[in-house]
């Protein structure tokens, strides 16, 4: 019986840098599937994820930190850097130098070359295919700097991924990697594949440029050069339609969002229409008051309300634009009052007054301005404290996964303390009959073999009676083995050793250990058919440890047997009490279930006529010392164990000629 494993692996993580565009998306699924984490470039990405491969993805334009890139790579030695290109000929010098680099600093490096790649989430700049199903879409004309009728290599998007992927298991080291796919199209046949569900625009061919197919550009004897041809999953033709119905919703989306002008313009004139709406109440009032802002009876001026009002929520960008209607309102009560606007001026507390609405337009926008900008510092330092937090979060989280994948490796792992203790707790019970079974279960899962005997010495130490046995190449052992007739038995008998059948003598135990309770071997556990690569110093100490841990358990049980010998059996007899019996047959119960050659008779002895004593003297001497005798439901039965056709036979002989009668005969299951 092997032992299932469950111990957590460490994930191994491809950092992506450079543009990585749509196609990370579908890169990012299929790494995931195959057991692969992914991860974006940062600052401290190398530090926190421990990448074992880096893509570098540029597309015709670099973003100025390959550089950077190359030099993290080279300081955290990673393992192996994928420069991944269309090919054009403005890149061969990035492309020269990544391989020039790797070369010189003895770092595991490649340059891929990727055809025409497609699918969804695509932005026009990002391949001709794409560019083309735009231009079908908003009806602009197209333009193609390239061949149209030359069939070449285009991959959809899953199938470019799945080919980055294989790349990375390959691990093809210092090399220019052209991919290309079985199925080759020409631009005519995606033209007329496309026409046949958009109206397609007026389309102008070059015939000459870089656009379109330009993998193939590079001559088969280049030096250093791999080709990796990939058997597509997604046929071409079929998935431009899919690829167009997302392009065209995403289209859709865009327009949709900027019709939107309550989204886009509402924010950026509700303040002022709101500066509009408040003036006119304040003029409504102040038409109300007789054609003046200042109220008669109180000497409240209404302005003051309004000015403040728009300061303190806009702040000087709606205070100060307050103070000029106010002026003109004001100037027109004044107007009612004085009819002339030269004897106005003339009198100092007008004056004061259009100052006042001046004053607390500077005044409240001010304030107003003042607080909106520590509110804004706030801001801004609460989010970069969110940001140092999230780091310092993506660490702590990171650490804690590698703390625990560790965790596991070492208590999970074969020779571990912890993963054998979990399995010796099986043993923690003191019942001899079920410690027999689990001691023979876990010394399977412990050592992964399959046949394992256990062998229970007898009080006089001169039989061995076999107790448990599991596997198929343990079925033709005896029951029972006299100590004197096997020398490896009597060896571990004196000296407590191990057996180790360096002979591989037949009818002899590949592995066998003693158990070993208060100085003296109370049984031995025996292994048969081990494979070759488990014959090894390693397993024979592992068997040692086990059997160790084994005797602590077992001689528990037999304390604890000793110790209610009294209440375990009828007085002065070997017959079971019913409760104690009704244990042991569902201890045989469950070892059954592993030996599916064993059979267990039961036998319902009469007791007419006869006391438990004088049964019990009957019974010694016609049946084996591993059968048991117990009441169940106020008989008493005979347990036979592990017996064929022979010995029920002979057992009933020897009862009948004892003078004990069989009233039923039936299997143990």
């Amino acid at each position: 019986m092997i032992m299932e494993k469950n111990i957590k692996q460490f994930r191994k993580n491809v950092l992506m840098a450079g543009r990585p565009g749509f196609l990370a998306d579908f890169l990012r699924n299929c790494l995931n599937k195959e057991g692969w984490d992914t991860s974006d470039y940062q600052e401290e990405s190398f530090n926190l994820y421990n990448p074992s491969a880096v893509m570098y993805f540029s597309y015709g334009k670099e973003e100025g930190d390959l550089s950077r890139v190359l030099e993290d790579i080279r300081t955290h030695k990673i393992e192996h850097f994928l420069y991944v290109t269309r090919g054009l000929s403005v890149q061969r010098c990035y492309e020269d130098f990544v391989l020039a680099w790797g070369k010189t600093h003895q770092q595991n490096v490649s340059v891929v070359h990727m055809p025409e790649v497609f699918g969804q989430g695509q932005q026009p700049e990002e391949g001709t295919i794409a560019r083309l199903l735009t231009a079908a879409w908003e009806k602009k004309d197209f333009y193609l700097a390239g061949s149209d009728t030359e069939p070449a290599s285009v991959l959809y998007a899953k199938d470019a991924a799945y080919a980055l992927f294989s790349i990375l298991q390959k691990k093809i080291n210092n090399s220019r990697i052209v991919v290309e796919s079985q199925e080759t199209v020409s631009f005519t046949q995606i033209v007329l594949t496309v026409n046949g569900f958009a109206q397609l625009p007026q389309i102008e061919v070059a015939g000459k440029g870089e656009d379109f197919f330009v993998a193939n550009s590079w001559q088969a004897d280049e030096e250093n050069t791999y080709y990796f041809v990939l058997k597509t999953k997604y046929p071409v033709l079929e998935m431009l339609k899919p690829v167009y119905k997302s392009i065209a919703g995403s289209a859709e989306t865009v327009e949709h969002a900027e019709e939107s002008w309550k989204t886009k313009y509402l924010p950026k004139i509700r303040p002022y229409l709101e500066n509009i709406g408040l003036f006119l109440v304040v003029l409504f009032i102040s038409i109300l008051q007789g054609g003046t802002p200042v109220n008669q009876a109180t000497g409240l001026d209404i302005c003051y309300i309004y000015i403040i009002i728009m300061g303190i929520i806009y702040g000087k960008k709606q205070s100060m634009p307050a103070v000029l209607p106010c002026i003109a309102l004001l100037t027109w009560g004044f107007l009612n009052s004085h009819g002339e606007i030269a004897s106005i001026l003339y009198i100092p507390e007008n004056l004061f007054h259009y100052s006042t609405y001046l004053f607390l337009g500077v005044f409240t926008g001010y304030v107003a301005d003042s607080w909106q900008g520590k509110l804004e510092s706030m801001g801004y330092k609460l989010d970069h404290m969110y940001q140092r937090y999230g780091f310092l979060q993506k660490n702590y989280e990171k650490s804690i996964e590698i703390k625990d994948k560790l965790y596991y490796q070492i208590v999970n792992s074969d020779d571990s303390i912890g993963w054998l203790y979990g399995i010796i707790q099986q043993l923690d019970t003191v019942q001899v009959e079920n410690i027999f079974t689990q001691a023979a279960v876990i010394t399977s899962k412990i050592m992964g073999a399959n046949n394992i005997a256990i062998y229970v010495m007898g009080k006089d130490q001169y039989y061995l009676r076999q107790k448990v046995r599991l596997g198929d190449k343990t079925r033709q052992l005896p029951h029972s083995r006299k100590t004197e007739e096997n020398a490896y038995i009597g060896n571990m008998l004196e000296n407590h050793h191990l057996f180790v059948n360096h002979g591989l003598q037949l009818n002899l135990p590949d592995l066998a250990a003693p158990i070993i309770y208060n100085g003296q071997v109370i049984a031995i556990i025996e292994i048969y058919g081990m494979d070759f690569d488990q014959w090894s110093i390693y397993q024979q100490n592992l068997l040692s440890v086990t059997a160790r841990l084994i005797s602590m358990a077992m001689g528990k049980a037999y304390v604890y047997e000793n110790g209610i010998q009294s209440k375990r059996f009828v007085a002065d007899t070997r017959i079971m009490q019913e409760e104690e019996f009704a244990r042991h047959l569902a201890g045989i119960k469950e070892r059954a279930q592993l030996q599916h050659d064993v059979h267990n008779v039961l036998l319902e002895l009469g007791t007419e006529n006869v006391n438990y004593q004088e049964l019990d003297n009957r019974l010694s001497g016609s049946i084996r010392q591993e059968d048991t005798v117990g009441i169940m439901d106020g008989n008493v039965y005979l347990l036979l164990h592990d017996t064929d056709e022979y010995g029920l036979q002979l057992v009933k002989q020897r009862l009948q000629h004892r003078g004990i009668e069989i009233k039923d005969i039936r299997e143990l299951v």
